[in-house]
Order: structure tokens, then C-alpha cells, then sequence
């Protein structure tokens, strides 16, 4: 699972095998070690939610896919999900899962374990 944080927003990119670990144990995660004993985690799951969510508990950063729509998602060719959360303070937090494609300008990047665009 690719990452990526920008000020408002959360970025997520699964690979095949990312997807085939969410829709066979409901759940992915990546671990990041700062140090020993210091890591974080960035979870993906599918959960009885009403839209995509995301929560931060303790080294756990944590977002959550609604059963119906991470089922569709996985199941079709439909290539992300998006959402609004409110982040409080007058602040939104745009949520995205994608699958991941290759990158056009990384020729030389392992693609066996990414989605092929279709012509």
C-alpha cells in the first residue's frame, strides 16, 4: 500500500496483492519503524460505516471503506473511492483509495503487482 499525506488529505494506493489481503481478511496494513520500538500504521478496512472515514489512535491511523462499496470496488474495474470528512475546526479531510496503476515515468518500476490501464 502506497501512502501519500498532504495537508487536508489522505492518498491510498493498493496493489493487486493489498486487494486481494482486503477482500479476503477485510483488512491491510503497512508499517512504517521510525526506530526501534517506534513504528506507525496505516490501516485500510472495510467496516459497517455510512462513507469513507478516517481516525488517528495512538500509532494507528485508521481508514474505513463501507462493507457495500469496498465490495463493489474490489469486485469491478471501478479504479477509487473518494470522500469528505469533517476534520473540525472548519476543516475537511479529503479521503482517496485508489488501485495502483504504474508510474509512466518510472520505466524500470516491478509493475507484476499493479493494475493495467485499459485501451
Amino acid at each position: 500500500m502506497k501512502i501519500r499525506c498532504q495537508a487536508g488529505s489522505i492518498r491510498l494506493r493498493l496493489r493487486k496483492s493489498d486487494i486481494e489481503a482486503l477482500n479476503k481478511t477485510g483488512a491491510v496494513q503497512e508499517e512504517i519503524m521510525f526506530a526501534p520500538g517506534q513504528s506507525l500504521i496505516f490501516e485500510l478496512a472495510l467496516a459497517d460505516v455510512p462513507a469513507l472515514s478516517a481516525m488517528v489512535q495512538g500509532s494507528l491511523a485508521s481508514v474505513r471503506i463501507p462493507r457495500a462499496a469496498g465490495r463493489q470496488w474490489i469486485d469491478t474495474g471501478l479504479v477509487g473511492l473518494e470522500g469528505l470528512q469533517d476534520a473540525g475546526k472548519g476543516q475537511e479531510l479529503h479521503i482517496l483509495i485508489e488501485k495502483d496503476f504504474p508510474c509512466k515515468h518510472q520505466p524500470m518500476e516491478d509493475k507484476s503487482d499493479t493494475f493495467q490501464e485499459l485501451a
